[in-house]
């Protein structure tokens, strides 16, 4: 009987306590500011999702590993803090391509291209009802001539588990 009530103890701590651990599908979108001498244009983010899986982190208590896979073939990592449902995403970095078209007022663009950005992200978001609610803050240049520098400021991540 004593065991029974201790049992019962140890669930009743994590009752309630969602769990993060995961595979899930998710949507990225937001806004960037694409910067050059010549002056800024607003660049807004389409089609972005893919795979997300969730892993803990087992060195640290209450970290987690995220693993993106875009389904256009990118990806990347990053490390989040959980505290209750809170989430905070570490600073990581990542590569991202954008596609610009000769409507942009920088120099050197050729009809439609390519370019790829380094990217610098952070943020932080929720975790409610099985769905990941996150928002990240990004800043990056563009790798090459000419220098292009991005910001966004509300890049938006839904993901919901498998």
């Amino acid at each position: 009987m004593v065991s029974l009530s201790i049992m019962l103890g140890f669930c009743a701590c994590d009752k309630g306590k969602q769990s993060l651990v995961g595979d899930y599908s998710y949507k990225l979108s937001g806004e960037l500011a694409l910067t050059d001498s010549a002056g800024t244009v607003t660049y807004q983010l389409f089609h972005r999702n893919g795979q997300m899986n969730v892993l803990k982190d087992k060195y640290q208590k209450d970290r987690y590993i995220i693993t993106m896979n875009e389904m256009n073939g990118g990806c990347y990592t990053a490390t989040v803090t959980r505290k209750g449902d809170s989430l905070v995403l570490a600073p990581h970095e990542f590569t991202t391509h954008l596609v610009t078209l000769s409507s942009l007022p920088f120099p050197a663009q050729e009809e439609s291209s390519s370019i790829v950005y380094r990217v610098r992200a952070e943020g932080g978001g929720v975790l409610n009802d099985g769905m990941l609610l996150l928002t990240e803050t990004w800043s990056g240049s563009q790798s090459g001539a000419p220098q292009v520098s991005l910001s966004g400021q509300k890049m938006t991540i839904i993901a919901e588990k498998n």
